[in-house]
């Protein structure tokens, strides 16, 4: 679960604001504690879990999520595209508060079952901007 750490006046501009462990475990050479993300890197991650979790998979919390999965086998047409980003935009509005401002573009590809998902964000803290492109696509 991303972490919010909160500034202070003895706190740098450039130290991270947000912090979480690196979804892939990768050790630090010098440490071997297990490596972090910071700022907006950290809410990309967050975004993209979110993003993939369905509604009841996560124990003891199951209102979060956002269950893409089954809009995928939808009809691909305006009414489903639509539902998409909608829910994609109630999900990270939600459960993601270190965003700031949010776009969110769908865009259906028909011929190949799948839809291309951009998400345009600004991170609330640091007024930094960030994007991230992802494909939503049935697997079968």
């Amino acid at each position: 679960m991303p972490n919010y750490i909160g500034t202070n006046q003895k706190t740098a501009a450039k130290d991270p604001v947000y912090t979480d462990l690196d979804a892939e475990m990768l050790l630090n050479p010098k440490t071997s504690d297990l490596m972090i993300v910071q700022n907006s890197k950290s809410i990309r991650r967050s975004i993209l879990n979110l993003l993939s979790t369905s509604y009841g998979e996560r124990l003891f919390q199951p209102n979060i999520g956002s269950s893409l999965r089954s809009l995928l086998f939808e009809p691909i047409d305006p009414v489903t595209t639509f539902e998409i980003k909608d829910r994609i935009i109630r999900t990270l509005r939600n459960h993601e508060p270190r965003i700031g401002s949010l776009r969110v573009d769908v865009i259906s590809n028909p011929d190949d079952n799948s839809y291309v998902v951009d998400v345009e964000f600004g991170v609330r803290a640091t007024g930094e901007k960030d994007k991230i492109r992802t494909v939503l696509e049935r697997i079968r």
